[in-house]
């Protein structure tokens, strides 16, 4: 039931969580080098892979030793500039063993906003992975100010598969997929696949947050709801589940697949159009 919507994925979007990328309230690069093994399997089949990671705040409150997630703008701004730079460093090393390289993305709100922005950013994304580059991208937190914000990169991560008009979008997080009315660990009431996301399944959403994290299921569900209706089926599931992405791809019954509201072909002449103006509408 779910190969139909996999078995052709040429471009791929993944977003990586917080909670993925920390264990027992500390930063974990080893899970990175687990995660990029995954992809590179995929880069080699010739699909293109843009990564959407949250934790560099993360990072830097490991880095800092800090147990408590800074409240103010400047705290926030400091610990991703201090954990960015260790972030990116993670990846690189773990895609290189690989045999592949990274670039890091910076994108702010303003960057999808206007017209002209969106384009550059989307012809720059093409040529880096023209180049056989991996994109890393995250939200620009040393030098974003504006109260309205991605939200832990979940709106981030749907925005850019709308722009790089991806195939699929993974998100990846500490929860295998939705389930009923918030409950967590039972596969009984997991929703397995979801085929419109309307009202009554946001009202399953139940947020889980911690020091490290700031989105939520509702967050993630927002995200859903811009890729679907842009025509690109998502997948939510536990990116700390070993080997999460091959059992994705074989059709395994792993997470929640939120189908797409209408056929791509259709939808993506209208893409750059519907992005800015869910942009506008949003601010």
């Amino acid at each position: 039931m779910r190969k139909p919507f996999l078995k052709n994925t040429k471009n791929l979007v993944v977003k990586v969580g917080t909670s993925v990328l920390t264990k027992q309230g500390s930063f974990d690069p080893l899970m990175i080098g687990r995660l990029a093994s995954q992809i590179a399997v995929y880069l080699k089949k010739g699909v293109r892979v843009s990564i959407v990671s949250s934790g560099a705040i993360g990072a830097g409150m490991t880095l800092l030793k800090m147990k408590k997630r800074p409240r103010t703008m400047e705290g926030l701004q400091a610990a991703a500039a201090v954990g960015q730079r260790y972030l990116m460093q993670c990846y690189e090393e773990a895609f290189s063993s690989a045999g592949f390289s990274t670039a890091q993305v910076l994108l702010t709100w303003e960057d999808l906003a206007q017209t002209t922005r969106f384009l550059n950013a989307k012809r720059t994304l093409k040529e880096i992975q023209k180049w056989g580059l991996v994109p890393v991208i995250n939200e620009n937190d040393t030098v974003a100010t504006d109260e309205i914000r991605f939200g832990d990169n979940d709106r981030l991560s749907a925005l850019l598969s709308v722009l790089v008009e991806a195939d699929l979008l993974i998100i990846l997080s500490d929860t295998n997929g939705l389930y009923e009315n918030g409950r967590h660990g039972h596969d009984k009431h997991r929703l397995r696949q979801v085929p419109r996301v309307d009202a009554s399944v946001f009202s399953h959403a139940k947020d889980k947050k911690n020091a490290m994290t700031i989105g939520g299921m509702r967050s993630k569900l927002k995200a859903v709801e811009i890729s679907v209706s842009s025509g690109i089926p998502v997948v939510l599931a536990d990116g700390r589940m070993k080997n999460v992405l091959p059992l994705i791809f074989e059709g395994e019954d792993v997470g929640t697949l939120f189908l797409p509201h209408k056929a791509k072909r259709g939808a993506r002449k209208h893409w750059t159009a519907h992005l800015i103006r869910h942009l506008n509408r949003t601010r």
